[in-house]
């Protein structure tokens, strides 16, 4: 490809700025491409510049395959920075979906809570007295009372 050929490749996915200056007393250029991505203006690596120091003949030697290396790499940094945008997307949705399913599975395994009001034991008891079942209800332990007419201390 030539200079502008690749010049106009590497413009496909960015505006290009190109600052040139000489050097009068080293008889070198210097060439600066800077890309201002149109997809992604907030990915910091694919706005990076291409500086090159060099003599003119140098540059037109090298200077295409320059571009070229520069291009690849680009694109290669901009794959990557949306595979990465895809992978942080995909990580992000299954994260809410997930978040959901939890708050869903919290909110349906809630105990439910009676509103009827439990009997008392004397209730009970007459209850039970209507019913055949000839088990007793449990009944209270009491403490028996010491000898004296005070209390037993059981622990001490």
């Amino acid at each position: 490809m030539t200079t502008f050929e690749e010049l106009y490749a590497l413009a496909t996915g960015a505006t290009l700025t190109m600052v040139l200056s000489a050097d009068v007393p080293s008889g070198r250029l210097t060439v600066h491409v800077i890309p201002r991505p149109r997809q992604d203006g907030g990915e910091p690596a694919l706005a990076q510049a291409l500086s090159l120091t060099a003599t003119p003949q140098e540059f037109d030697a090298g200077f295409v395959q320059a571009l070229r290396g520069y291009r690849v790499v680009r694109q290669s940094l901009e794959q990557q920075a949306e595979a990465t945008r895809e992978v942080i997307d995909a990580a992000r949705t299954a994260s809410v979906q997930r978040a959901g399913d939890a708050a869903s599975k919290a909110t349906a395994a809630k105990p439910v809570r009676s509103t009827k009001p439990l009997p008392d034991r004397a209730t009970a008891a007459a209850d039970d007295e209507d019913t055949d079942d000839d088990m007793p209800l449990p009944r209270a332990a009491v403490a028996p009372a010491a000898p004296d007419g005070g209390s037993l201390d059981l622990f001490g």
